[in-house]
């Protein structure tokens, strides 16, 4: 049943990154109200689910093998950030501004999109409620990030059909990675809890150098503050349902 969620669960994030490439038909019209609220709320999803992920660890690891395998999934995405460009565009008005080559832009975010698939794969090897909430967070964030891989691809000439297929291979290498790594988790049950203390560290990265940042950039701050919070709360709300 569980492997039916994860299943469900990729398809749910290749839908979103997919639709959101999609948006590469109409992306001068994609508002910086709607991007704001769309990173900020799935953050607040992101690190309420990342406590829920500790907490799940934390019986198993104890303090000191939960902090350290926490802090190799922040220096692990911290690296992978330094040796790849920063993948948000940064919304100014109507324009997307990101100088970076075609295939970059594309290769850059499809990179970042494997532990994004491998957090949703440890977060259902701890629990199906933990792991949807985990990927609903993933799915929110997915649909501004295939406009991510769209949008810019289109503005070096790229034809919107070819932009799309960028947009929704990025998301196919999410989904894929939550497969192959729940099947992984499944049969090594042991290093459930290493796996669920690493996707934090990684989603803690994220959360608060990739997401916050560009939300609060556009100049929507009292709404992005407001839908993380917002986030969260939803989150804390079905971990109280479903959790518990």
């Amino acid at each position: 049943m569980a492997f039916l969620d994860v299943l469900a669960a990729a398809a749910l994030v290749f839908a979103a990154t997919t639709a959101g490439a999609a948006a590469v038909f109409a992306f001068l019209r994609v508002g910086t109200r709607a991007y704001a609220v769309l990173l900020s709320f799935s953050a607040g999803v992101m690190a309420y689910s990342s406590v829920e992920m500790l907490g799940e660890a934390h019986a198993t690891l104890g303090d000191f093998w939960l902090f350290a395998v926490f802090l190799v999934g922040v220096i692990f995405l911290f690296t992978l950030e330094k040796s790849l460009p920063h993948i948000h565009p940064r919304f100014r008005g109507n324009s997307v501004t990101l100088p970076r080559k075609p295939a970059l832009i594309a290769g850059s975010v499809t990179l970042h999109n494997i532990p994004e698939g491998l957090a949703i794969a440890s977060a259902f090897a701890g629990s199906p409620a933990l792991g949807w909430t985990v990927a609903s967070a993933m799915a929110l964030q997915d649909v501004p990030e295939g406009l991510m891989v769209s949008a810019p691809l289109s503005c070096y000439g790229m034809r919107a059909g070819r932009c799309l297929k960028f947009g929704a291979l990025s998301g196919a290498v999410e989904a894929v990675s939550a497969i192959i790594g729940y099947m992984f988790l499944a049969s090594v049950s042991v290093v459930v809890p290493f796996g669920l203390a690493f996707s934090a560290g990684a989603m803690t990265y994220v959360v608060f150098v990739e997401l916050l940042p560009d939300a609060f950039v556009t100049g929507q701050r009292r709404v992005a503050a407001l839908s993380f919070f917002g986030g969260a709360a939803c989150a804390f709300g079905l971990a109280s349902v479903f959790i518990r």
